[in-house]
């Protein structure tokens, strides 16, 4: 596809990964890995998410890590809900 690959993961599949993750922190390469996206792809994704108010980010030296804020396990537990 000439402009990049379509987004066939929606944003709370993305933040399910976190849901049901054992780990309540995870690298973006973590996040890529479960969704089958490069890191490239995700990374984007999980910025987006962020600036929604549904991911928390911290970077230590280059390496950002992301966990679920309560905005978005709130979004999780009400989909589920439903």
């Amino acid at each position: 596809m000439a402009g990049g690959r379509e987004e066939t993961v929606d944003d709370l599949e993305i933040l399910l990964v976190f849901y049901r993750s054992d780990d309540p922190v995870l690298f973006t390469g973590e996040v890529a890995e479960a969704i089958d996206f490069s890191n490239q792809g995700t990374l984007p994704r999980l910025k987006k998410l962020a600036n929604s108010g549904l991911l928390e980010s911290k970077s230590g030296g280059k390496v950002p890590v992301w966990w679920l804020s309560n905005e978005g396990v709130e979004m999780v537990t009400e989909s589920l809900d439903s």
